[in-house]
């Protein structure tokens, strides 16, 4: 498969390796010294079949609109953009293109989001159990919470009557018993770590995910570029791993 890069950075770079070694060819890449908002055609793509985008959130929607205006399928793994959803899945309609966006591409982390699923219609008749989200990643990490707690968290929120809303501050005092709390710490080099925790009077449950090394993300977004392309639509990772994780799926 033909693969154009948005974004050439460590993430651009571990995709471009997982890529290669799974027998696709990068025909093309884009950076801040070879903007893709720069190019005047798709010819600037070079006939790739499939966008990788881990660009910067300044830039990632204008770029979405580019792929949707070009026709081109995208893997999107920049953040910040999302409040915008209903206008993307109008592109891509227009556009007839595949759209496959995640905050995390760790498909170990897709797995843990299928178990929550499970996991909540059972959860919610047991109110002896409290719920936070803790999120931990290193420090020069543009966002705060991560994408990925925020969307755990939401998954959370969405299952559990108990709890109305999301609390991302620091709590100085009491927390509301309907506020579902979400924690956030940088430190040095940690690539990704989420927990889900469950507290009761008796035990405590702790879900946690915690990538070893940014090939986790590669792999993900990669085996999202097989399956994305030739689809029409706006996807998720929870899509592709419902579907069938390879290209067949």
């Amino acid at each position: 498969m033909r693969i154009a890069l948005a974004g050439t950075g460590r993430m651009g770079q571990a995709v471009e390796a997982v890529a290669t070694e799974r027998g696709h060819d990068i025909v093309a890449r884009f950076d801040a010294e070879t903007p893709l908002l720069d190019a005047r055609d798709d010819s600037a793509l070079n006939d790739a079949e499939v966008v990788v985008d881990f660009s910067v959130p300044a830039v990632a929607l204008d770029q979405i609109h580019r792929y949707c205006f070009w026709g081109v399928d995208a893997v999107v793994g920049t953040t910040g953009w999302t409040d915008d959803l209903p206008k993307v899945h109008d592109w891509v309609e227009e556009g007839q293109n595949g759209l496959l966006w995640a905050p995390n591409f760790s498909l170990g982390l897709a797995l843990v989001s299928r178990a929550l699923a499970g996991l909540l219609p059972l959860l919610d008749h047991l109110d002896e159990y409290d719920v936070a989200v803790h999120e931990a990643h290193h420090t020069g990490k543009l966002d705060s919470p991560s994408g990925t707690a925020l969307r755990l968290a939401e998954e959370l929120l969405g299952g559990l009557g108990r709890k109305a809303r999301i609390e991302t501050e620091t709590q100085h005092g009491a927390i509301d018993a309907d506020a579902l709390h979400v924690t956030s710490q940088r430190l040095g080099r940690v690539l990704g770590e989420h927990t889900v925790a469950l507290d009761s009077d008796v035990d405590q449950i702790r879900i946690v995910h915690t990538a070893k090394s940014r090939r986790a993300f590669a792999l993900g977004a990669v085996r999202a570029a097989e399956w994305v392309a030739g689809r029409q639509g706006v996807f998720t990772l929870d899509d592709m791993i419902e579907a069938g994780v390879g290209p067949e799926g």
